[in-house]
């Protein structure tokens, strides 16, 4: 009987995390040589990926102990997660899947919102972290004005009355990341990370796409085990035999252990974002495992009482993590009269399928792209539905786009703009709908042509306008606050002494 492996250090799993634009893809594209940053859209990483790199370790020269020499290498798998406001949960669970992260902070920057939402994230998360004070070769680099706007937030470096390692660095020139990367070898060497190649696969689902020929993919980060052609995995409902598996390079493997990020094809259905997974011999022993079927939930929108607007929008991503970025900028939108809704949402391509959902909407669907290309079909059968159809890569533009929307597609609506408030000394003469009345004002003011509403006793009575205004018998346009003035209020009801009239205006909006 084969006796079970002892378990064995395994390899960090790092994520990078910071405030928008603060230099955390330049840092990973500088790590592993690799120009990733000039192929975001508009600078900003818009998905979240895995890579693993290959660092030396550097030792102390054992002749005098002065100056390092090249030790043993060490890998390092690194998650790259986007800094961009809409991809707070894309962070939390970069930082909860991670075994260590890296804080950026911009030298010539300082700690912003986002840095201490990430730090937030961190802490949530139990996660060890350093600190990565970036941007140093800047000319406005200020390192102990950076240091100062960490300490004032708590945060705590080595050196500086705290414990929190931390070093200075330029992503840009590769200045210090060695160093930083030998801090991330040294919290990883304390935190004792373990693993047993033998058990089987498990860890986490960092993003899930559809690829057009090769079906459903997921990108996998082992914590533990080893995952071999011909087993399968259960994410969450989803199921892929392993045949189809590359690592972070886009080669063929057919074997991967933990810490190692894969790419794995032919799921068949798109496993969450964030997804614990375990591998099994074979699909059927994943089947068995398989949760019963949830309800699939499509966002719909309901008649809502209040008179609510809510526009329909439909939405089609290139991956799980950019749908989930759009869908947190959507929901920050609108006010108490209006909002977005996304009524269908999904990976792959604009289909015919998708303005024929725009078309059964009770208000048309908007139907918007993310990194997604518009089948010829659906781009006609749109155009003969006035449907709407329009994409994006980056996410802010779509949500700018939705909002502009938003506001073009919404019923106009009537608001008040309260001026002042006024009450009534005396009641000289009513005629018909004509009441001539004397009164001082309490606060405000009040407006020849502009409305009032007419309480008695706190409760309204009725709604007039003012057609006429004296103060001092001197014909105006306006009585402010402390005045005493004589009105002709036209109302179909009585104006009596007593009353309180509250002057307002209204437009369309």
């Amino acid at each position: 009987m084969k006796t079970p492996s002892s378990p064995i250090a395994r390899p960090p799993i790092v994520a990078v995390l910071g405030h928008v634009d603060h230099g955390k893809s330049t840092l990973l594209d500088y790590i592993r040589k690799a120009n990733t940053v000039a192929k975001e859209a508009g600078g900003i990483t818009q998905h979240v990926a895995a890579y693993e790199v290959v660092h030396p370790i550097r030792e102390a020269s054992p002749s005098n102990g002065a100056g390092t020499r090249e030790g043993k290498e060490k890998k390092i798998t690194f998650i790259d997660t986007p800094g961009h406001a809409a991809f707070q949960a894309i962070r939390a669970r970069g930082a909860r899947i991670a075994d260590i992260a890296i804080l950026v902070v911009a030298a010539d920057d300082g700690v912003k919102a986002q840095t201490l939402e990430a730090l937030e994230s961190i802490k949530a998360s139990g996660t060890s972290f350093v600190v990565a004070i970036n941007k140093i070769d800047k000319p406005n680099a200020d390192l102990s004005r950076t240091q100062a706007s960490l300490l004032e937030h708590h945060i705590y470096l080595e050196k500086l009355g705290g414990d929190i390692p931390w070093t200075a660095i330029s992503a840009k020139t590769g200045e210090g990341v060695d160093t930083l990367l030998d801090l991330v070898l040294l919290v990883a060497e304390l935190a004792d990370l373990k693993a047993n190649t033998e058990a089987r696969a498990e860890g986490y689902v960092v993003e899930a796409h559809r690829d057009e020929k090769r079906g459903i993919a997921a990108t996998l980060i082992i914590k533990n085990g080893t995952l071999k052609n011909g087993m399968a995995i259960l994410a969450g409902r989803a199921i892929a035999p392993v045949r189809i598996m590359e690592s972070h390079l886009g080669k063929t493997i057919k074997e991967a252990t933990f810490s190692t990020p894969v790419t794995l094809y032919g799921f068949d259905e798109l496993p969450e974002v964030g997804a614990e997974f375990v591998s099994y011999k074979n699909k059927h022993d994943a089947e068995l495992d398989r949760p019963a079927h949830a309800r699939n939930l499509v966002n719909s929108v309901e008649e809502d009482i209040s008179g609510k607007f809510h526009l329909p929008v439909i939405v089609r991503a290139d991956v799980s993590g950019s749908l989930e970025g759009i869908s947190h900028e959507l929901a920050k939108l609108g006010d108490a009269y209006m909002d977005a809704h996304i009524v269908l949402s999904g990976i792959g391509a604009i289909s015919e399928n998708d303005v024929k959902a725009a078309v059964a909407s009770k208000t048309p669907a908007v139907i918007l792209g993310f990194d997604v290309p518009v089948d010829s079909l659906a781009r006609e059968s749109a155009r003969q539905h006035g449907i709407t159809i329009e994409t994006f890569n980056i996410i802010y533009k779509l949500a700018e786009r939705v909002d502009e929307l938003m506001h073009e597609k919404a019923p106009r609506r009537v608001v008040e703009e309260k001026i002042g408030r006024a009450k009534i000394l005396a009641h000289f003469s009513s005629k018909r709908e004509a009441h001539l009345v004397g009164g001082t004002v309490l606060e405000g003011r009040m407006e020849k042509g502009a409305q009032v509403r007419i309480m008695r006793k706190q409760e309204p009575q009725g709604v007039g306008k003012i057609t006429g205004l004296q103060t001092n018998k001197q014909n105006v346009d306006r009585a402010d606050e402390g005045r005493e003035f004589g009105a002709q209020i036209t109302s179909e009801v009585a104006v009596l002494q007593g009353d309180v009239l509250e002057c307002f205006r209204t437009q369309t909006i």
